[in-house]
């Protein structure tokens, strides 16, 4: 694996790293993530998948030891809360909590030095249920894909989301309902925001947004993800990525934490500032030294669509084809395929004709 910049911005970033060794920084910032294994204990994945067994008796009647009752769900795909329960990781997981402050350039990019950098116990339950479609390889023309972070408006530089985080709690085999990477979708998605300083409503990159299916289709690469109790997926913000089925009797348990930075990132670095690996691996893709990036609209919250008030998802909704409109006069369209695949189209001639 090469580098597309000098690498003595790679050297320099490595040279602050404390755990992670210089291969796992090379693949991180040249494929888009990394996976730490064992860096949280099995006794910890443990100890949440029995407080996620008991929550999905109380609130959805799934027995543990039941698969009947697995597959009575109408949807497989179910989160637990695990109220109480929290682990931190500078204390309890030393390994991970090195990693992910590693990747971001150490512990001064976190608010209070990463002391609360954690995870609440709720999991992501994917089980087998009857009627689901048989397993498909990762390919772009699926329903689903996203880019995580339907709260903030996106930009390059977006601070509420400076690293997506996977902890994994079951063992995942293959085709048992992994979630699919797209590994080579930073450049599309950097090129994209680069280009736009205004940002972008959020719910133009969710499951159904009118930009994803555009920079899906951009991508070559994709893997399903895959792993032990107590591994750490490290997922750079701009990865694309897509639920799957589960075609198996092996419940799949994982968790999605959205690690969140003390300023925006930076890609204008001075020489005596090194950039974070999430940081290099934006200029690998885009093929840069620099880039200098200033917001160009006030950085603005969303109240998540399946939580807003009628009143709010109409302005949302009208803010967000407004949007469509103006990027589809600026060549940005939705390709063709995509609404047989449930997303949103601005392809005004598609609606047309």
């Amino acid at each position: 694996m090469t580098l597309n910049f000098d690498s003595v911005l790679f050297d320099s970033a490595v040279n602050r790293c404390e755990f992670l060794t210089r291969a796992q920084a090379l693949e991180f910032v040249t494929r888009g993530f990394v996976v730490i294994k064992r860096a949280f204990s099995t006794q910890i994945a443990e100890r949440i998948c029995t407080h996620a067994w008991s929550e999905f008796k109380r609130t959805h009647g799934i027995e543990q030891h039941e698969r009947n009752s697995w597959r009575k769900q109408s949807n497989g795909y179910i989160r637990t809360n695990a109220h109480g329960l929290r682990i931190k990781f500078q204390q309890e997981a030393p390994d991970a909590w090195f990693a992910q402050t590693d990747i971001l350039g150490g512990k001064s990019r976190l608010p209070a030095d990463g002391r609360e950098l954690s995870m609440s116990g709720g999991v992501i339950g994917n089980f087998g249920v009857d009627g689901d479609p048989s397993w498909e390889p990762p390919r772009p023309r699926q329903d689903g894909w996203h880019k995580d972070g339907w709260h903030f408006r996106h930009f390059l530089d977006s601070p509420e989301q400076g690293l997506l985080t996977v902890p994994i709690f079951t063992e995942i085999l293959p085709q048992s309902g992994g979630t699919f990477l797209a590994l080579d979708s930073i450049a599309p998605v950097a090129r994209l925001l680069s280009q736009r300083p205004q940002g972008f409503h959020a719910d133009g990159t969710q499951g159904s947004g009118y930009l994803i299916p555009y920079l899906v289709e951009q991508c070559t690469e994709f893997i399903e993800l895959t792993g032990e109790p107590g591994d750490l997926a490290i997922l750079h913000p701009y990865m694309l990525h897509r639920r799957t089925v589960n075609p198996t009797d092996r419940p799949r348990f994982i968790a999605n934490l959205a690690i969140v930075t003390k300023e925006p990132m930076c890609f204008a670095r001075r020489p005596d500032d090194s950039y974070s690996l999430v940081e290099l691996a934006v200029l690998h893709a885009l093929k840069k030294d620099r880039i200098d990036f200033d917001a160009s609209e006030p950085r603005q919250g969303y109240i998540p669509g399946p939580f807003r008030s009628p009143e709010d998802k109409h302005v949302q909704r009208k803010t967000l084809l407004k949007e469509m409109q103006t990027m589809a006069e600026l060549g940005v369209i939705t390709p063709a395929w995509a609404e047989q695949c449930g997303y949103m189209s601005n392809d005004i001639r598609a609606a047309s004709g």
